[in-house]
């Protein structure tokens, strides 16, 4: 099960990029993927063929990636603002976006106050 604190330690761990798409074995990946999702491997890109044309996480850059991880009936593309998860034995495609860091202004600080930019 992806809890909350998992998604935490995942941000956490994969805050940079880990390498490259070989390093993260992304083909092996994309091959269990392969089963139940339109998913296209190409030079620099990937493109899931299940999403709409015009959805914003329809296709990424390899580049872009922080990491891949596997679960139980899940993989998990981390990039820096968000996870995208796609079922091992399901079509199922979720997206978790990370929640934005409100930064305090010095002045907020020193009243105690939070200020919204």
């Amino acid at each position: 099960m992806i809890t909350d604190e998992v998604i935490k330690e995942i941000y956490k761990k994969f805050n940079k990029p880990q390498g490259n798409a070989e390093s993260m074995n992304l083909d092996y990946f994309l091959d269990i993927l392969s089963k139940h999702h339109k998913i296209d491997a190409k030079e620099k890109e990937v493109v899931i063929g299940d999403l709409e044309e015009f959805n914003p996480f329809r296709r990424f850059l390899k580049r872009a990636l922080n990491g891949v991880l596997e679960f139980d009936k899940m993989i998990a593309f981390v990039f820096p603002n968000h996870i995208l998860f796609l079922g091992k034995d399901t079509d199922e495609v979720r997206v978790h976006l990370k929640p934005s860091e409100q930064k305090s202004s010095f002045l907020s600080k020193i009243l105690g106050k939070r200020t919204h930019r």
